[in-house]
């Protein structure tokens, strides 16, 4: 559990969440972790004051609560999102109204926290977190199905009325935080990627050891050989990286924190794509059927591909956190990269 032992966690981070992570997504494993430990439980760990902590954390440590992080509003082409819900005050208390997309866990999440802004001055927006019940009647909600099967939530804000207990840290300085939680989510979200990718070459390499053609198995002809080494180096690839990011998902260096987890991103993207397509056609007609157990886990990867920003997203986002010159090889492909040597 990668929360501070002092709100009631077991004070792991990056490298335990991946390890968890990484396990999960060889399985399928649809549980909530990211969006209520990563996401939600991160803010009240990070923001969250002490009343706060002592009543959340250990409902959610023991599985007895669940969490889920109410942002994403409207998303452009490349994952990003614009801000657009409200919070007005109103005497101590406050008025929340707008309409949040694509919640993780937010069908069967007991509370929700969500962002608002509650200032805005020129360019600068003050964001703040608001802690609001799923069961509040002036919340609507509509739960629909990922490509993977993993269902999310579209909720309406129609006016919630919350009191001063329900901020979750200081008034208009939440954004920061935000930015961290979203960081550590997109960083084990590639773990899980990581995990996926492993169980689609071990499909990939039985099928080629056992499948036989002309009178021997499909794993000695060299051009296939070459094409499942691809995907492997593909995979080392990501990994490498996926263990950078863990390890610095984590830090207080949000420079630090944002190359690294971008450059991860980026990479699993593109690569959990090359892998997926190259296992289904070394599959041959059975890969493009959905009973073959290939198929959720192509599924799978395609979904979190869509998920925390999409590679061009994510490079610009690595380019753009300084103007210093960087590794542009991160996000060249194995082949092109020999092209180039």
């Amino acid at each position: 559990m990668p929360l501070s032992e002092e709100s009631g966690g077991l004070g792991g981070a990056g490298i335990e969440a991946m390890i968890i992570m990484q396990h999960l997504g060889k399985h399928l494993v649809l549980e909530p972790y990211v969006s209520s430990v990563i996401l939600a439980g991160g803010l009240v760990d990070l923001c969250g004051s002490e009343f706060q902590k002592k009543v959340l954390i250990p409902e959610l440590v023991a599985g007895e609560g669940k969490l889920a992080f109410a942002h994403a509003e409207q998303l452009n082409d490349e994952g990003g999102t614009e801000l657009e819900t409200t919070a007005t005050q109103e005497g101590n208390k406050w008025i929340l109204k707008g309409q949040k997309k694509l919640v993780l866990g937010g069908a069967t999440a007991d509370r929700f926290i969500v962002s608002a802004k509650t200032r805005e001055d020129g360019g600068k927006v003050g964001v703040t977190l608001f802690i609001v019940e799923s069961l509040d009647d002036r919340i609507g909600g509509k739960a629909y199905p990922l490509i993977d099967g993993s269902r999310v939530l579209d909720i309406q804000l129609n006016g919630v009325e919350v009191g001063p207990e329900s901020v979750l840290g200081t008034i208009d300085q939440a954004q920061p935080f935000i930015d961290c939680v979203n960081d550590r989510a997109t960083a084990v979200i590639c773990a899980e990627a990581l995990g996926v990718m492993e169980v689609i070459h071990e499909m990939t390499m039985d099928y080629l050891r056992t499948r036989k053609q002309f009178g021997s198995a499909l794993s000695q002809f060299q051009v296939l050989q070459h094409r499942a080494v691809d995907m492997f180096i593909n995979i080392e690839e990501v990994r490498s990286l996926v263990i950078h990011a863990a390890g610095k998902a984590w830090s207080e260096n949000s420079h630090e924190r944002t190359r690294a987890v971008s450059a991860a991103k980026a990479l699993t993207n593109r690569a959990g794509r090359l892998v997926a397509q190259e296992a289904i056609q070394l599959h041959g007609g059975m890969g493009m059927t959905q009973e073959l157990p290939l198929a959720d886990f192509v599924r799978r990867l395609l979904s979190i591909e869509l998920l925390f920003g999409s590679e061009r997203f994510q490079r610009r986002r690595f380019m753009s956190s300084d103007e210093q010159v960087v590794d542009r090889s991160v996000f060249v492909s194995p082949k092109k990269r020999w092209k180039q040597i």
